[in-house]
C-alpha cells in the first residue's frame, strides 16, 4: 500500500510525517528562539525542533537554513496545545495552525509502507517516545523513520525545553 509522507532529509535519516498532517512546508530562514511565525497573514505559535531531532538520532543537517512545517492543532493533544501556547505565548489563530521549524531538505514522497516495520519490543517504548512510529532501511545505509509530530514534540516538552547540554546528557543516560 502506498502513502503520501512529507520526508525531511539530514546525513543519513529521513523523517517522515504523514502527509495529512502537514498543511504547509515552506523553506525560510527563520530564528530557532522566534516564538511565532506568519503564514498566510495569521501569526502562529512556533517551535524549533530541529536540535532535538539531530542531537537525538546523531544527524546532520542538510541545508543551511530552516524548513518550517505548518501543522494543525487538530492533530495534537489538548495539553499539549497549551504547552505550546504557553511556551510562545501565542494564541492559536482561528485556522488552528502551528509552526514547527528544523533544518533539513523538505520533499514529498510516496512510500510503500510494506518497507517500514514496526519496532522491535526492546527499543520500542524508547522510539515511540521520541515519536518514531516505525522505520525502513533504504539504500545506502539511510534509515527512515516514520514520526508522530504530536509525540516528538510531547517529548520536546518532557526534557524540559532542552539545551544542547541537558539533551546530551538525557542520551547519555538512556
Amino acid at each position: 500500500m502506498n502513502k503520501h509522507v512529507t520526508s525531511v532529509s539530514y546525513s543519513d535519516v529521513d523523517f517522515l510525517i504523514q502527509s495529512q498532517y502537514v498543511v504547509s512546508g515552506v523553506y525560510l530562514h527563520i530564528q530557532k528562539d522566534s516564538k511565532n511565525f506568519v503564514f498566510e497573514r495569521e501569526t502562529l505559535p512556533h517551535l524549533h525542533i530541529g536540535d532535538l531531532l539531530e542531537q537525538t538520532f546523531n544527524c546532520k543537517a542538510l541545508e543551511a537554513f530552516s524548513v518550517v512545517l505548518v501543522m494543525n492543532k487538530r492533530d495534537f493533544a489538548p495539553d499539549v496545545c497549551k504547552k505550546i501556547a504557553d511556551l510562545t505565548d501565542t494564541a492559536f489563530p482561528a485556522s488552528g495552525n502551528l509552526a514547527l521549524s528544523l533544518n533539513g531538505a523538505i520533499s514529498s514522497k510516496v512510500i510503500d509502507t510494506v518497507a517500514l516495520r514496526l519496532l522491535p519490543k526492546g527499543i520500542q517504548d524508547r522510539m515511540t517516545s521520541y515519536g518514531i512510529c516505525a522505520l525502513s532501511f533504504v539504500e545506502q545505509g539511510r534509515t527512515q523513520l516514520l514520526i508522530s509530530p504530536d509525540l516528538l514534540v510531547r517529548k520536546f516538552f518532557s526534557l524540559g525545553l532542552l539545551t544542547g547540554r541537558k539533551l546530551h546528557e538525557e542520551n547519555k543516560h538512556s
